[in-house]
């Protein structure tokens, strides 16, 4: 399997986001804060500050990268906006996935070619209350240039990754409650597509897991999927609440529509590692760092023809 995208986070030494963790990890287990619900204060105040950190050096990063009067200029502008904004909510995102899926075990699997294959044919006909994590946090690995093309199914703009199939897809999920008293249940789903060189595209989605839909019609599910985090994003990294059009604007429905292949996969392959262990094959982790293989444990799902 080759290095996620968790792995070469971790490896970044400007991010610290390991040690990070653990500190978070202890703090939020004093507080009885490890069970993912939207409405978690002690969460969001140990997000906000490492979302605030990651801005922070992302801002240095794009000043060195120009003169002063350049980066002047461009701070100015939309793009700088929007750069910012995008970039904070894959933080915001990715800081959740990471501190659940490291707390629980970093739960892992990986899915080859010919399982993609079955698993992007196969309707969902299995209802959300029957899609249930096994742990808060998991993340799936996929080998497969079927579903990198089905990753950027509807893509107004040619993007570069599209010329990258053999660089892996990597899905965190989180299943999330909306309240502790409540049973209601979100899937968080940040996918990367990437290598050891960069980061192609990264997308986020949420799916309300309604007991009584069935995944097929939950995909298309969409006033219930959107995710409404992006006013806190907004405030955490100083911009005025809804300045920017395009984070405001309901999704496309055409766009989406496209990619449901791409999250049958992702949802699919969730619900058979929770429910079909006759189709999982062990690999222990190897060690030490590698820089063309992780060196996480991690189940493989073998096609049903095995």
């Amino acid at each position: 399997m080759q290095p996620t995208y968790y792995e070469r986070l971790l490896a970044d030494s400007r991010l610290k986001l390991a040690s990070v963790l653990d500190d978070d990890i202890t703090r939020l287990k004093g507080a009885g804060s490890l069970i993912p619900v939207a409405e978690d204060s002690s969460l969001a105040d140990c997000r906000g500050r490492y979302v605030k950190d990651a801005i922070g050096q992302f801002k240095q990063a794009l000043a060195s990268s120009m003169s002063a009067e350049q980066f002047e200029r461009f701070q100015q502008t939309p793009s700088f906006h929007e750069a910012l904004v995008q970039r904070a909510t894959q933080q915001y995102w990715t800081y959740e996935a990471f501190l659940y899926l490291r707390a629980h075990g970093e739960r892992t699997l990986h899915v080859g070619s010919e399982a993609c294959s079955e698993l992007l044919a196969a309707p969902l006909q299995v209802a959300g209350a029957d899609l249930r994590l096994e742990v808060p946090a998991a993340m799936v690995v996929f080998d497969s240039p079927e579903l990198v093309d089905a990753f950027y199914a509807g893509e107004r703009r040619a993007n570069p990754g599209r010329h990258h199939p053999d660089a892996a897809l990597c899905v965190l999920a989180l299943e999330v409650r909306t309240s502790t008293a409540s049973s209601e249940r979100y899937l968080r789903v940040l996918s990367v597509h990437g290598d050891s060189r960069k980061d192609y595209r990264v997308e986020v989605r949420q799916f309300f897991l309604a007991d009584k839909l069935i995944l097929e019609d939950i995909l298309d599910a969409e006033e219930r999927n959107t995710w409404r985090g992006g006013e806190e994003v907004e405030q955490l990294i100083g911009l005025p609440v809804c300045k920017l059009a395009w984070a405001s604007r309901k999704a496309d429905s055409g766009f989406y529509a496209a990619k449901t292949p791409y999250y049958r996969a992702v949802l699919g392959a969730l619900h058979c590692a929770a429910t079909m262990p006759q189709r999982l094959s062990w690999h222990p982790g190897i060690g030490p760092p590698n820089a063309a293989l992780s060196t996480l444990g991690y189940s493989e799902l073998l096609p049903s023809s095995h």
